[in-house]
C-alpha cells in the first residue's frame, strides 16, 4: 500500500479521539517483527557491555511493552497530567529513537516506508496531547529483574544453582557462582517476570510472517521454521514452572500456609521450621526439572531433538 493511499485509509479509520495508535492499525502484524528487530537493537544499546542474549530479550520486552502501554494509557486520557509531563517526553523520545533505528536499515522499501509513517502518526499523536487538570498514574515497570529471598523462583533456582556453585556449602551469591550459573540466574529471572502469553504471540506473528514470505524454496521454508520453533522452545519451561508451583502448593496449602502466591510469599522460615519439606520440594524439582545424577537439568534435551527430527523429516519427503 503506498504512503499516500495508506495515509488515507488511516485517516477514516475510526480511531479513537482521533489519536492514531499504531498497535491498532489493521497491519501491525505484518509491521510486528520489523518493529521487535528495531526495540532489540534498542535493547542492546542500552547496555555498555556485551551482555547474554536472554538479558537482552528481557530487556526489549520491557521496552516493546513500556511502548504499548504507555501509548495506550494516554491514547484513553486524550491529554497528559502535568505530573506526566516528563514521562511523555520520555516515551516520544523513545519513538524518536525507535523511528531513527529503523530509518538506518540498509533497505528502506515501501513496506519499511510504511512501518516509518505508522511509527511516526503514533509520535505525532502524543505531541499533539493537551494538557489535563489534576493528577494521573505513572506507568511503572515493576519487573525489578531480581529473585525476591525466599519466594518459589528464589527456592528453585537455588537447588537448580547447586552444580555451578564454586563453593558446594557458600551461598548463591555471584562471587561464589561460575559462568554457566550465572547464566542460569538470569533465565531463572527472565522465566520469572515472562508474559508467556505474549510471548507464544510472537513466535506466531513470525510464524505468520514466514508463512506468507514469497520465493522461498521448500529447504529454505523449514530452516525458517525450524529456526523459530527453536528460538520459542524453551516455553517448553512454562509447564515446568507451573508443574513445579502446583504441587508446592499442594504441599504448602492449607496445612502450612492458607495462600501461596509464586511471586510473593516468603516460605523460607517455613522450611527451618519443617526441615523435612526441603527435601520433598528438592524432590519436586528434580523430577520436574529433569535433574541428572550431577544435578543438571535436561528440560529441553526432547523438545529440541524433536524439533530436529520433524524438520528433517520434512526436508527429506517433501522437499
Amino acid at each position: 500500500m503506498k504512503r499516500n493511499l495508506k495515509s488515507a485509509v488511516y485517516k477514516h479509520l475510526n480511531f479513537a479521539n482521533d489519536f492514531q495508535n499504531f498497535f491498532d492499525f489493521p497491519d501491525f502484524r505484518e509491521m510486528r517483527p520489523i518493529i521487535r528487530e528495531a526495540v532489540q537493537q534498542l535493547a542492546k544499546d542500552r547496555f555498555s557491555q556485551p551482555v547474554l542474549p536472554v538479558k537482552i530479550e528481557h530487556q526489549a520486552l520491557a521496552i516493546e511493552q513500556q511502548l504499548e502501554r504507555e501509548t495506550r494509557k494516554y491514547q484513553q486520557q486524550d491529554g497528559f497530567y502535568p505530573n506526566q509531563q516528563s514521562e511523555l517526553h520520555n516515551l516520544i523520545r523513545l519513538y524518536t529513537n525507535l523511528l531513527q533505528t529503523i530509518s538506518k536499515r540498509k533497505i528502506i522499501d515501501q513496506e519499511i516506508e510504511d512501518v516509518i509513517y505508522a511509527v511516526n502518526q503514533t509520535r505525532e499523536s502524543l505531541r499533539k496531547l493537551k494538557k489535563l487538570e489534576g493528577s494521573g498514574d505513572l506507568y511503572e515497570d515493576n519487573q525489578d529483574k531480581e529473585l525476591v529471598p525466599g519466594t518459589f523462583y528464589d527456592i528453585v533456582t537455588r537447588q537448580l544453582i547447586r552444580p555451578y556453585l564454586l563453593n558446594p556449602q557458600g551461598k548463591m551469591i555471584p562471587k561464589n557462582v561460575n559462568y554457566e550459573g550465572r547464566q542460569l540466574v538470569v533465565q531463572m529471572i527472565t522465566y520469572c517476570y515472562r508474559d508467556w502469553d505474549s510471548y507464544l504471540t510472537h513466535q506466531y506473528d513470525e510464524q505468520y510472517n514466514i508463512k506468507n514470505e514469497r520465493g522461498l524454496t521448500s529447504n529454505e521454508y523449514y530452516d525458517k521454521l525450524e529456526e523459530n520453533e527453536l528460538k520459542y522452545a524453551d516455553h517448553a519451561y512454562a509447564e515446568v514452572i507451573a508443574d513445579t508451583f502446583n504441587e508446592f502448593k499442594k504441599i504448602l496449602v492449607p496445612e502450612y500456609l492458607a495462600t501461596f502466591d509464586i511471586m510473593s510469599t516468603n516460605i523460607d522460615n517455613i522450611l527451618i521450621q519443617y526441615p523435612r519439606l526441603r527435601l520433598q520440594f528438592n524432590q519436586v524439582i528434580a523430577k520436574n526439572f529433569m535433574l541428572d545424577t550431577h544435578g543438571k537439568m535436561h528440560v529441553m534435551d526432547a523438545p529440541l531433538q524433536d524439533i530436529r527430527n520433524k524438520y528433517n523429516y520434512y526436508r527429506e519427503n517433501f522437499s
